[in-house]
């Protein structure tokens, strides 16, 4: 274990910029599950992908998803197309639920 004190060796516009990306996908996801688009934008699944895939099947839908909606919407990164799935088996169930 550390004794040291923790001393965050970030600058002011470092912090900010850490900050405001945290912020933007907090509220990225909270709008996209309130307006429920068919497909949130980029950086929501790039968010989606990296950190609540799990299932192998979320990559196969995110290729269809991709191949379907293009390039634009969905951007040939895996973490997006993984993203992509996620967000087509949420907005299952929140369409389930209303």
């Amino acid at each position: 274990m550390n004794d040291e004190p923790y001393e965050n060796k970030l600058s002011i516009e470092e912090l900010r910029k850490e900050l405001r990306y945290a912020l933007d996908v907090q509220y990225g996801i909270l709008n996209a599950i309130r307006d429920i688009p068919e497909m949130p934008p980029p950086f929501v699944l790039l968010h989606l992908g990296s950190s609540a895939s799990k299932y192998p099947e979320d990559k196969d839908k995110g290729k269809e998803l991709q191949r379907k909606y293009g390039l634009e919407i969905i951007p040939p990164k895996s973490e997006c197309e993984w993203g992509a799935g996620v967000w087509y088996r949420m907005l299952n169930g929140l369409k389930r639920e209303s």
